[in-house]
């Protein structure tokens, strides 16, 4: 009888940086080869920051700043992948005002519609509840708190109260918490609100049948 196949990983990543260039320095050239090895741990790093969606594109721009730190002054003083995750943090950043500044042009003011394009989407009638919501917000204070964790109930309030987005309410939470922390509790919070219990608790619309 034979034996049954093991899964195993496969023996070597697919890569999608690219070779050094021949112009690095050998010491740079070793930092920048530390960085392909460890391509996959700095990917779900930089997703974290930046999505999915955009995962890609700012990993893509991280890299290229490395590089061309690596070409116009040789190699980082200290550990390359901690200097690599300080880029893609940064470059995710800079990349999510870029996109918020171009949701300001693209939606007037007030115009809510956006939420729904985004990976936590919410429906046309979660938007009535969620305004439902805000509306008498302080009153419902006390009943949010017990059915929300303490986690969900900050980033709720963040979000519903102070019209934050998930990677301006990491950096209001100090970083502790990554966007996509912050998207994935605010999803459950949202979630717990199409529980016809606890629309009834709050007084909001129940959802249409």
């Amino acid at each position: 009888m034979s034996k049954p196949k093991r899964w195993r990983k496969a023996d070597q990543e697919l890569h999608t940086l690219g070779e050094p260039s021949p112009s690095l320095p050998p010491p740079a050239r070793e930092q920048w080869e530390e960085v392909r090895r460890n391509e996959g741990a700095l990917r779900r790093y930089t997703r974290a920051w930046a999505t999915a969606e955009h995962e890609t594109e700012v990993f893509a721009k991280a890299t290229k700043s490395l590089h061309t730190k690596l070409k116009t002054s040789g190699p980082v003083e200290g550990s390359v992948l901690a200097y690599m995750k300080t880029i893609c943090k940064r470059t995710a950043g800079q990349h999510r005002k870029e996109i918020t500044e171009q949701q300001k042009r693209v939606y007037p003011a007030g115009d809510e519609t956006w939420m729904l394009d985004t990976e936590d989407s919410v429906t046309a009638e979660d938007v009535v509840v969620l305004k439902e919501i805000r509306e008498s917000l302080n009153e419902m204070l006390p009943l949010l708190r017990k059915v929300f964790s303490d986690q969900q109930y900050r980033i709720f309030l963040l979000a519903e109260a102070e019209g934050m987005n998930c990677f301006e309410i990491s950096e209001a939470l100090g970083g502790k918490v990554s966007p996509g922390a912050v998207r994935q509790s605010l999803k459950a919070a949202r979630d717990k609100l199409k529980r016809p219990a606890i629309r009834a608790r709050l007084g909001v619309s129940p959802l249409a049948e």
